[in-house]
């Protein structure tokens, strides 16, 4: 699982179907959210959301009891350099991890190149995901 580090605490980070659905019922739809990490209140929101779905697998898969942050609390916790730092790389480990993690190689980084494409989204040779207008 993607893990999120912030301030120095590792929280994990999942993105899933749950956050699917609220990603579009808070942004209308997903090819605004690589552009939204530019955002800090944004930021902040899909960065909760990575954190909680991250959180309660964990804790099913480990019968634990964690409870994840408030919102509140990860606004807190995010800093500027955190913005400008890894951030942005741990949501996109998430992101590529719920789109390739049934397929393997090849097949895998195809069915990404295809979804990213459908969903306006594309990956530069930097790695970096960035919104497209269709």
């Amino acid at each position: 699982m993607a893990e999120i580090v912030l301030r120095g605490r590792r929280y994990p980070a999942l993105f899933d179907l749950q956050n699917v659905k609220e990603l579009q019922e808070h942004f209308g739809d997903l090819t605004v959210v690589a552009e939204k990490l530019n955002d800090p209140e944004e930021a902040a929101y899909i960065i909760w959301l990575l954190v909680r779905e991250g959180v309660e697998l964990d804790n099913e898969e480990h019968h634990r009891d964690n409870e994840a942050p408030s919102l509140a609390v990860v606004k807190k916790l995010i800093s500027f350099a955190d913005l400008q730092g890894g951030l942005v790389a741990s949501v996109e480990e998430a992101f590529m991890e719920f789109y390739g993690k049934n397929a393997s190689g090849r097949q895998a980084l195809q069915a990404m190149k295809t979804m990213l494409s459908e969903s306006g989204l594309t990956t530069p040779q930097n790695g970096t995901l960035t919104a497209t207008k269709s």
